[in-house]
């Protein structure tokens, strides 16, 4: 029974990196070590557990519910280590969080700064993606989205709301004397994301607002929008939080460009019991409330 249950972490680990390797890396085993330990649990099970997408390593339907076994047990051991006061008491656990890159490298980095101080056995692996939000939370603990979920089966909560502004280096307004109302934008290029690689409406509708601009450089991460604006490689539609903060860039027309989005936190019931996932969830919480101030400061 041993073998099987270590079995069924082995199988959580996997979906929650996506691969043999990065499991193989957190259980420091083999990479071969965990193909055979699937293969073994699959062999059990009578039917396949994992398919490829996506270049990653997503359950199948039976999957699913092998994956929901082993959370049940990762819950328990937990719980027992909880209770038992562990190896040093206090909150334990590894918590999985998907998080936009910019929300992601500020707030949660400073939730995770609290707990290393009231929970230093809670660990985090951080997925930087905005995106959408599904009714799967399959090896996702805390799903941060951009827009309003939709999902009846789990819990959600809104953190904060921010906007989204065009800004410019310095140098590049320099080079570009002619910009003097928002019609001469629509003939610059526009540093944001990747248009076919991105299905948030909150995302997406601002563009609507701009036509004519070309888009120069697509990019999956916020981080590096702020970046190629910098370097002005163009004109950048940014979270203006994170593009106040770079210090030297120029808002542009922020009265006629200023793109109200939402920040939501998704997880479900089960989980949220979980104390590790709690704790995480409520430093989460308590780090976006207190750069609210800073979220609404750029409404234009």
């Amino acid at each position: 029974m041993t073998r099987e249950v270590d079995n069924l972490l082995l199988l959580l680990s996997v979906v929650r990196h996506g691969s043999y390797s990065g499991a193989a890396a957190t259980q420091g085993i083999s990479h071969t070590t965990v193909s055979r330990r699937i293969a073994a649990l699959e062999k059990s099970a009578g039917a396949r557990l994992l398919v490829r997408s996506d270049g990653a390593w997503e359950p199948t339907d039976l999957g699913r519910q092998f994956v929901s076994a082993a959370e049940g047990i990762e819950r328990a051991l937990d719980s027992l280590a909880l209770e038992s006061g562990g190896a040093g008491g206090g909150v334990k656990g590894l918590v999985r969080v998907l998080a936009p890159d910019g929300l992601g490298g500020i707030a949660v980095g400073e939730a995770m700064r609290r707990l290393s101080e009231t929970h230093p056995g809670v660990r985090l692996e951080m997925i930087n993606a905005a995106r959408r939000p599904s009714a799967n939370l399959v090896g996702i603990d805390v799903a941060v989205v951009v827009g309003r979920p939709e999902v009846s089966r789990n819990d959600s909560f809104h953190l904060a709301d921010y906007f989204l502004g065009l800004y410019a280096s310095a140098a590049y307004v320099e080079r570009h004397p002619a910009i003097e109302s928002p019609a001469q934008l629509q003939e610059h290029p526009l540093l944001y994301f990747i248009e076919s690689m991105q299905d948030v409406p909150e995302l997406i509708d601002p563009v609507r607002h701009l036509p004519r601009m070309h888009q120069s450089i697509g990019a999956t991460s916020s981080m590096v929008h702020v970046e190629l604006t910098r370097s002005g490689a163009g004109i950048g539609l940014l979270p203006c939080y994170l593009a106040d903060r770079a210090g030297d860039l120029v808002r542009l027309f922020p009265e006629e460009f200023a793109f109200r989005a939402s920040y939501w936190a998704v997880s479900r019931p089960d989980l949220l019991k979980r104390p590790a996932v709690k704790a995480v969830m409520d430093a989460l919480r308590a780090a976006v409330e207190d750069m609210k101030d800073q979220l609404a400061a750029s409404a234009g």
